[in-house]
């Protein structure tokens, strides 16, 4: 007995060594798909019955989605930043978003950050951004400067349809609604490298505001929908209905047109071979808390935005991001993860799938996830996850976050002001809605000390400026 127990654990571990080297010498391709402003509640998937999302309902079953990834920043720009650097906003240079103007005409992220579509290219894939840069507008900073052999976009605001676009150098109008000249590009940019490595980013501007700025199919296809919002006084119920609508058609915009690049890679041929990456930039509060907008809020006051981007939060509404990963033969299918993690967690996890090494002398600070995408949760543990916010646009405020198992705080640097009254912690077990500040519970002090001393050693260990 005790021989073919031994025979039987010797043929599951080499059958799982052969899946593993199959794995390895696979030429596997990127697809990574980066949407503005769609918050993690918004998807059928992730729970929202209202959300007409099929094609990302479609891909979640096909592969992994995490319930708690965190965007480093709830921003635009130092989002981003992390997502290709690998790094914290702080440690390349982007605080708040980048603005057109004077101001910020040589801003950007530093040039200096080894960008992961740079090491993909330096390793023979063929590499292309579709949509918005929103990283600098200076020479240097150009996505072509930056590890992308193919480009058409922009760099920080477009409109909706007909927008000025840059297409490979030429930069025109160029007819239709954003949506669909992506997806066209896309296709464009599939059908060229398919018989080669290739590794496409596409950062949709949907769904953005305007969210009514959407062809009439994705208006028709939401205007049944009698959308659940939140309740507080001082706000107009039915124009908080009618902005979520908007949203929602919006979001179908994204939908749709995630579902034809995913289908083109089918037609193609391309579908078994290609790892494909949605991972938001961070969310939207359309009433929560009652404020509207992402990590800068104004406050609802009527049918009205005061303040619009004054006031700096880090709520999980405006921080969580929808993160879905389908890894065809390796990922399980419809599996769900709960452990925190952050879209600097992308960078090591897209080399580690590749089978590349971090450049030398490059230091990331996420985590590789491959073990978690392949596994589950059944071999990891679960880390602490941290953010900030350097706004400085619209205001001046030093926000950072630890999210530790169902603990976060939140704490609010250089207001010489109690931190029981500015501070907050939340135990989103039982406070999933994060209603509750425990901030000054006595009961959670030492929780709270806990926390503080990992934000503290975590800002020791990236020199934030914020410390």
């Amino acid at each position: 007995m005790l021989r073919k127990i031994l025979t039987i654990c010797f043929i599951s571990i080499a059958y799982f060594q052969t899946i593993d080297m199959a794995i390895a010498q696979k030429s596997w391709n990127i697809l990574a798909i980066v949407p503005d402003d769609h918050s993690r509640r918004a998807m059928g998937a992730y729970g929202d019955p209202q959300a007409v999302t099929p094609n990302f309902d479609k891909l979640a079953a096909q592969g992994v989605r995490f319930n708690n990834a965190y965007a480093a920043a709830p921003v635009c720009s130092p989002s981003r930043a992390a997502f290709f650097s690998g790094k914290y906003p702080s440690q390349v240079g982007v605080n708040d978003f980048l603005m057109l103007n004077e101001k910020y005409a040589e801003r950007g992220m530093d040039v200096s950050a080894v960008l992961w579509p740079q090491v993909l290219r330096d390793n023979g894939y063929k590499t292309g951004l579709i949509g918005k840069w929103h990283l600098g507008e200076a020479t240097e900073r150009h996505p072509k400067n930056r590890g992308f052999d193919y480009f058409v976009g922009y760099e920080q605001d477009s409109k909706a349809f007909d927008p000025i676009l840059d297409v490979n150098g030429v930069i025109g109008e160029v007819k239709g609604h954003t949506s669909n000249i992506f997806v066209k590009h896309a296709k464009e940019f599939l059908t060229q490298n398919k018989d080669r490595k290739f590794a496409l980013t596409m950062t949709f501007p949907e769904p953005q505001r305007p969210w009514y700025a959407v062809p009439q199919e994705d208006l028709d296809a939401v205007a049944h929908i009698d959308p659940v919002v939140p309740q507080a006084p001082g706000m107009d119920t039915e124009w908080l209905k009618m902005m979520t609508r908007n949203n929602y058609a919006a979001i179908h915009a994204l939908d749709r047109a995630v579902g034809e690049v995913l289908a083109e890679l089918e037609r193609l041929g391309l579908a078994d071979n290609t790892i494909v990456l949605y991972v938001g930039d961070h969310g939207m509060l359309i009433g929560h808390h009652g404020y509207f907008g992402r990590g800068a809020v104004g406050t609802i006051s009527g049918d009205e935005v005061v303040g619009s981007e004054n006031v700096a939060n880090l709520f999980d509404e405006a921080i969580k991001i929808p993160m879905i990963v389908r890894w065809p033969g390796v990922a399980k299918n419809n599996s769900v993860v709960d452990i925190p993690v952050s879209n600097t967690d992308i960078y090591p996890t897209i080399l580690s799938m590749l089978g590349l090494d971090v450049p030398s002398n490059y230091k990331l600070v996420g985590r590789d996830l491959t073990s978690v995408i392949k596994d589950g949760e059944t071999t990891s543990i679960s880390q602490p996850v941290f953010a900030q916010y350097n706004m400085e646009n619209f205001g001046i405020a030093h926000l950072r976050m630890v999210r530790f198992e169902n603990w976060k705080l939140i704490k609010r640097f250089g207001l010489g002001a109690n931190a029981d009254l500015v501070d907050e912690l939340y135990d989103l077990k039982n406070d999933p809605d994060e209603e509750n500040n425990l901030i000054a519970i006595s009961a959670h002090q030492s929780m709270r000390l806990r926390l503080e001393k990992l934000l503290e050693q975590w800002m020791i260990d990236i020199s934030d400026p914020a410390l």
